[in-house]
């Protein structure tokens, strides 16, 4: 058995992970043009987390969205979220991380309460295994 610490930061990672893919595919879906795809395809779940702190990050960009040109390198997933002197932003990242707040707020939430009800429900089980009297017979050798 897990001790609550352990179990919450275990059910947290897992709320985290599920969160960060329904974002990712929310991210995904307001990308509003994508010539080659690269652009969704960079958006991406990355599990962070340690043993003690689960931290899942959602990224969009890297490599996959990268080009080198004559003024160096440039990270179109960049330009389409905040644009350029020559391209009106196209915000995807942003705007749909915010409409996420309340949900990813309320999941947390959720998980802590269950997490405490699970482990309140444990040890009323285990206590009341061991409500009655010992029986039993204790032999002491010398």
């Amino acid at each position: 058995m897990l001790s609550l610490k352990n179990q919450m930061a275990k059910n947290f990672r897992n709320e985290f992970l599920a969160q960060a893919e329904e974002l990712k595919g929310n991210i995904q879906a307001a990308i509003e043009h994508s010539i080659t795809g690269n652009l969704r395809d960079s958006v991406r779940v990355k599990d962070v987390s340690t043993d003690t702190k689960p931290s899942v990050l959602v990224i969009a960009g890297g490599s996959l969205t990268t080009k080198r040109t004559q003024a160096g390198v440039f990270d179109y997933s960049l330009a389409e979220e905040f644009g350029t002197v020559k391209q009106e932003a196209a915000p995807f990242f942003y705007p749909t991380v915010r409409g996420y707040k309340n949900a990813y707020r309320q999941g947390v939430r959720e998980t802590f309460e269950q997490t405490l009800a699970e482990s309140n429900k444990t040890r009323a089980i285990r206590s009341a295994g061991n409500s009655g009297a010992y029986r039993g017979a204790l032999t002491v050798r010398r």
